[in-house]
């Protein structure tokens, strides 16, 4: 079933922009959806992962912006799914 996880980073824009290609060069196995953007606070990523442990696996390998206070983390396990055409 797919995960989903938002992270609401104190960082700024730019910080995420350094290490925010990394997402996509190459996209990582399991990896559905990435989407980012500025908020008030710093800025807001939304995943999508065919499942937890594809995340995971990811996050223990990636670079995260050096920041003030940890991010905040909101995962969601799917219990309903709709899909659009690809």
């Amino acid at each position: 079933m797919p995960y989903a996880i938002v992270e609401d980073v104190p960082a700024s824009w730019e910080q995420y922009e350094a290490v925010g290609a990394a997402i996509a060069d190459p996209i990582p196995d399991g990896l559905i959806l990435h989407v980012a953007g500025p908020t008030d606070e710093g800025f807001r990523t939304i995943e999508v992962w065919e499942t937890r442990e594809a995340w995971l696996r990811f996050h223990d390998r990636a670079t995260a912006p050096e920041v003030c206070a940890p991010p905040v983390l909101r995962e969601l396990r799917a219990v309903h799914v709709v899909r659009g055409s690809r």
